[in-house]
């Protein structure tokens, strides 16, 4: 029946046609996909179906404090949607079907409209930095700062090699495990996402070496030409020798000359990180955040 949202559990959920509404978006992404989902969650999610999956909402049904139900963005999962043909009053329409009891914190798509965010929600933009890489890379690269357009013209025997999902992991969980926020277990799920996009053929880790010695590394899912930065991760040799920026360099090299090509830097709100990537010449598409106004502050 058109114009009803129903909320069906994961277990019930058709995969095949839940998986088409993400790919027909005008801007798929990965995180909407019923594998990435289980993957990130441990299957604990259930889905919005508007008018028999025209529009698909995931709702992650993870507790937070334990105890209460909620909706709650999974790690390594920047957006939730809505996804498929998605026309105007579609997102006020399943944003009213999410339960009231639920804590929610939902991330929804730079096209959602505030104006149909219901009353219950308090809402912000989140900074989300993307390049345009249509064009060749040497155009692409001419927006880069000149210092690094000068470190990069010294670094043309850079090459990107495959790393392995377990020595990526670990080293992740090396460098970045004692960052505030970050708990042991997000390694386990970034790892089960990791193999699942393998699995799929959408997604790699790359390294950069530089005289046998790790300099940094990341995870870049990719679907329809969006590559996404997740995970990024430098040695101590590679700060000092501008691992990062040289392995973005090549991943933006590899990607670019394609319509509708795009570099995702999935982020950043943390000073610095935004300044950084902004300085690749990236512009800031947002994403929001909306939370149920009875439960907590706005992250």
């Amino acid at each position: 029946m058109a114009n009803q949202v129903r909320r069906i559990r994961r277990t019930a959920i058709d995969v095949t046609r839940w998986d088409a509404a993400v790919l027909r978006d005008a801007t798929p992404l990965p995180y909407g996909l019923h594998w990435w989902l289980d993957a990130a969650t441990s299957h604990r999610w259930e889905g919005l179906v508007l008018d028999d999956y025209r529009v698909v909402l995931p709702l992650p049904t993870m507790k937070r404090f334990w105890v209460l139900p909620a909706a709650i963005r999974p790690p390594y999962t920047q957006q939730l949607g809505p996804y498929g043909d998605v026309v105007p009053g579609d997102a006020a329409q399943l944003l009213r079907a999410v339960p009231r009891t639920f804590q929610t914190a939902l991330t929804f798509a730079p096209t959602l409209n505030p104006a149909e965010i219901p009353p219950r929600y308090h809402y912000r933009r989140r900074i989300n930095y993307v390049v345009d890489l249509s064009p060749p890379f040497s155009v692409v690269r001419k927006r880069f700062p000149r210092t690094l357009q000068a470190y990069l013209r010294k670094s043309d025997n850079d090459t990107l090699e495959v790393m392995p999902t377990d020595p990526f992991v670990a080293l992740c969980l090396e460098r970045l495990g004692d960052r505030k926020g970050i708990k042991a277990r997000h390694f386990e799920y970034l790892r089960r996402i990791i193999d699942a996009a393998v699995a799929q053929e959408l997604g790699v880790c790359y390294q950069l070496r530089e005289e046998g010695e790790l300099l940094a590394a990341g995870f870049f899912p990719t679907l329809r030409h969006r590559t996404i930065n997740i995970a990024p991760v430098s040695t101590a040799r590679g700060l000092r020798r501008r691992g990062m920026s040289r392995l973005l360099a090549l991943i933006m090299e590899r990607e670019s000359g394609v319509p509708g090509a795009v570099f995702d830097f999935e982020g950043s709100e943390l000073p610095g990180v935004r300044e950084y990537f902004a300085k690749f010449g990236g512009q800031d598409e947002g994403y929001y955040l909306l939370e149920n106004k009875l439960f907590g502050l706005m992250r």
